[in-house]
């Protein structure tokens, strides 16, 4: 398939699939899901995904459909779609309105034989989510399990599509780019030593207003494509907390939040707002951004900094004149797409009147003593506020465990924190939360012993003088929770639980302009996946030692591919918590060797 020339593209089409349509069935066969190489699958796609891409970027539609419908014909393609939503998702125990989960290595491999694009959907099943420090609930909607993996394999083709035409500063739900490059592009746009007007922008209900023709209109794809998003997009809904059970409603505005093409259709429906903007404040009858400034559009365009995340994003600029037109043009723009700004999330001020996004506060401070600016960005008080209080439950919902299990459930919450907000001004902040999951933690222990003196509760919890590797330094504290358990044998596996303190502050690099996981610039991000994420220590270790590869498929980590720790000798069977015992696996080879533990006495 990989071979064909473009005269055989142009002319053979018809044929062509046909034959793919014969491969894919001659493919699946005997074949057994235990026995897929999935290393080999996920190349052959991405190679496919390349082509895409690089036909998207020359503007070459009739090769890139080509090729988008190739890969939907492809049972590779078929097989990893299935795996994402069937094996590596987390919610692939969740069913949807039909009650069905695929659980055995038969249903998976039937549902990929038999997944095909129809231009049908089934009901979506809504739920309610809280939101979170709200009383009110986000809708979610669930999806069939079926139409779960046809929108997963439908996002394989159209990603590499718009990925291409993606503007540069989008950040939110794409391969490769994450909250920190947005933080830091709000960084650029404010260092130049001037406090700066920045509207933080919040869509009403984004989801569920997005005008459904507005978004099939830019959508840009073959026929047939274009009926199946059309489908998911208008599916009923099953909601269940509607006042009659069982009631369905045909939906005209909006896409279902828990599908797993819906936040690239919303990214498709937001995309074309940076590039609208610039092209709007660089008209020639538009003032100049600041006094001294060139009148060029080139200048005009610079002075503009538009940052966006999904559906939240901010606007920068030092003229106020200016900004209030941009501000008016975006709420224009907006209309078109079925959409609107909510007045009462967003609001328009200087930039040393600090503002909140993405979980970060962001300021600009004023040195006294030499009178410049300097960009201050900390973790927001209202993050902190509710992370304290969710380790405070863990602690009172586990009062009775060991301390070994409670470091075990405290310490990912913790760490994943850090490790998200080290890319800014942490230490102060970490220190404090230091100090308030302290004296939680006190509570809890001496609450457990009271008939024992207090210097023996506090040698067997926290022992003195002890020293504590951790991210590749040593410390020494007397304060620090120690719990241990025994394993077969007699081995036994101690763990502690760090301070945030100890998590150093570092500094983040943005992702280069438009660069995409599919421009097959692989060494670009294999040097800066392992620097530059917000992957914990471990995983960031074992990734450098492994040289970037499974240690069972030998197969290299691709950007976006799921890693997990496993320990070679398994826990249960005496392996001990150290890196000596530990690799990195892609996830579904993780779920191969944990059956294969089991079943091994």
């Amino acid at each position: 398939m990989g071979g064909i020339c473009r005269h055989e593209e142009r002319k053979g089409v018809g044929s062509l699939y046909d034959t793919i349509m014969s491969k894919s069935h001659n493919y699946f066969g005997d074949l057994a899901w235990d026995k897929i190489v999935w290393s080999d699958s996920h190349n052959r796609v991405r190679r496919i995904q390349k082509r895409i891409y690089k036909a998207s970027r020359f503007s070459d539609r009739g090769k890139m459909i080509f090729m988008q419908k190739m890969l939907l014909r492809n049972p590779h393609a078929k097989l990893v779609a299935v795996q994402s939503v069937t094996t590596l998702n987390k919610g692939k125990n969740t069913p949807g309105i039909d009650g069905f989960t695929t659980t055995s290595g038969e249903q998976k491999l039937d549902l990929a034989k038999s997944l095909s694009l129809n231009g049908k959907a089934n009901l979506v099943k809504r739920i309610g989510r809280p939101k979170p420090g709200k009383t009110e609930k986000r809708p979610l909607g669930i999806p069939t399990i079926r139409d779960r993996a046809k929108q997963a394999l439908c996002k394989l083709a159209l990603e590499p599509q718009w990925e291409a035409k993606f503007e540069p500063n989008s950040y939110g739900f794409r391969p490769g780019r994450r909250a920190h490059d947005a933080i830091e592009a709000i960084f650029l746009n404010l260092r130049f030593n001037e406090d700066k007007y920045v509207f933080d922008a919040d869509i009403r209900k984004c989801f569920d207003l997005i005008d459904h023709e507005a978004l099939l209109g830019k959508l840009d794809t073959f026929p047939l494509m274009r009926a199946q998003v059309a489908a998911w997009l208008k599916a009923g809904i099953f909601d269940e907390f509607a006042s009659t059970p069982g009631m369905s409603e045909s939906s005209t505005i909006g896409t279902p939040q828990g599908g797993v093409i819906s936040p690239l259709l919303a990214n498709i429906a937001l995309h074309g707002l940076e590039d609208h903007l610039s092209e709007f404040v660089s008209k020639r009858n538009m003032p100049k951004p600041h006094t001294g400034a060139s009148r060029g559009s080139r200048a005009k365009r610079a002075a503009l900094g538009i940052i966006r995340y999904a559906d939240d994003f901010v606007i920068i600029h030092r003229n106020r004149e200016i900004m209030q037109m941009a501000i008016q043009e975006t709420k224009i723009w907006l209309k078109g797409m079925g959409l609107s700004i909510s007045e009462e999330k967003s609001s328009l001020k200087k930039a040393s009147q600090t503002f909140k996004f993405l979980g970060f506060q962001i300021a600009l401070v004023k040195n006294r003593a030499t009178g410049k600016f300097r960009v201050k960005i900390t973790p927001s008080s209202e993050n902190i506020s509710r992370t304290i209080p969710k380790v405070k439950s863990i602690i009172q919902k586990n009062k009775a465990v060991s301390a070994y299990h409670l470091i075990g459930k405290i310490r990912p919450v913790l760490l994943g924190w850090a490790n998200y907000f080290q890319y800014c001004e942490c230490k102060e902040v970490f220190s404090k939360v230091d100090n308030i999951i302290y004296q939680q933690i006190r509570a809890w222990v001496f609450r457990r012993a009271v008939r024992q003196g207090r210097k023996k509760v506090k040698e067997k919890y926290f022992p003195s003088g002890n020293t504590y590797p951790f991210q590749g330094q040593s410390h020494e504290a007397n304060w620090i929770l120690v719990g241990s358990k025994k394993l077969a044998g007699d081995n036994k596996s101690t763990i502690y639980l760090p301070k945030l303190s100890w998590v150093s502050s570092k500094k983040y690099v943005k992702i280069k302009g438009d660069t995409s996981v599919y421009d097959g610039n692989e060494v670009y991000w294999s040097l800066r996946t392992p620097k530059y994420s917000i992957l914990s220590t471990r995983v960031k270790n074992l990734l450098l030692k492994q040289r970037g590869k499974c240690t069972i498929c030998k197969k290299g980590f691709l950007q976006g591919d799921i890693m997990e720790v496993d320990h070679i000798t398994p826990k249960f069977k005496g392996g001990l918590d150290q890196y000596l015992n530990l690799q990195l696996l892609h996830r579904q080879c993780h779920v191969i060797k944990t059956k294969q533990d089991r079943a091994t006495p």
